[in-house]
């Protein structure tokens, strides 16, 4: 998943969330089942895609904390048009994150 497009998302874990604390690394604790659904609007109609993420930025995200978070969609073309604000809900975990850099290739 390192050579994969992705792109990066600001997420704060809440207070009063009973994890304290977010910690997800490719080929650590974070292997091919282990994605999440991201709901979106796309042209106006809702989208829910699947994507792989993990954190950026800090390394573990603390209760009360905000982190970048780095997403590598499953399917990249659903994403293209996503842009710095736009808004994700993370459907399962019942969390948002907020793009911070739209879909680009990995520059590594």
């Amino acid at each position: 998943m390192r050579d994969a497009p992705f792109l990066l998302a600001r997420l704060h874990l809440p207070e009063d969330r009973t994890t304290s604390f977010i910690y997800r690394r490719f080929g650590d604790n974070v292997g091919a089942m282990d994605g999440s659904v991201f709901s979106f609007q796309r042209a106006g109609e809702p989208v829910n895609a699947y994507a792989w993420w993990e954190n950026h930025d800090p390394e573990v995200i603390g209760r009360g904390g905000h982190g970048v978070i780095r997403i590598v969609p499953m399917t990249p073309d659903l994403w293209t048009h996503l842009k710095p604000g736009t808004s994700l809900a993370m459907t399962f975990e019942r969390l948002h994150a907020q793009v911070t850099q739209s879909l680009m290739e990995n520059q590594a």
